[in-house]
């Protein structure tokens, strides 16, 4: 009886750790698999562009354009556009100022 106890619960255990096993490295390929491009407008009013593909459905996760603008004077600030799913574009402008410029562009991805 015990020698039956002691095998069911070791069948189950390996049985247990086979089903999870390949989750987990799913999600690590998830991960590692997600492309993002990040672009910007040629000319004035400067906005900032960024798209990302390979990610979870949305809105389990989600994408957003980072810009960084800066002025003439030399100051910095961050603005984001709006948080978009797989293979479509975030955009953000800085200012209908032609000379508000854009420093760097940046993407930042949220995940549930």
């Amino acid at each position: 009886m015990k020698k039956t106890v002691i095998a069911a619960l070791g069948l189950a255990l390996a049985t247990g750790s086979l089903i999870t096993a390949p989750t987990a490295s799913a999600a690590q390929r998830a991960v590692t698999s997600v492309d993002c491009d990040t672009w910007k407008s040629g000319s004035a009013p400067y906005t900032g562009y960024a798209k990302c593909t390979g990610m979870l459905p949305y809105p389990l996760e989600a994408a957003k354009v980072k810009v960084t603008c800066i002025d003439p004077r030399g100051n910095k600030w961050e603005i984001y556009g709006k948080a978009v799913g797989n293979g479509k574009t975030s955009s953000a402008k800085c200012s209908d100022s032609p000379s508000v410029g854009i420093y760097k562009v940046g993407v930042e991805r949220v995940r549930l």
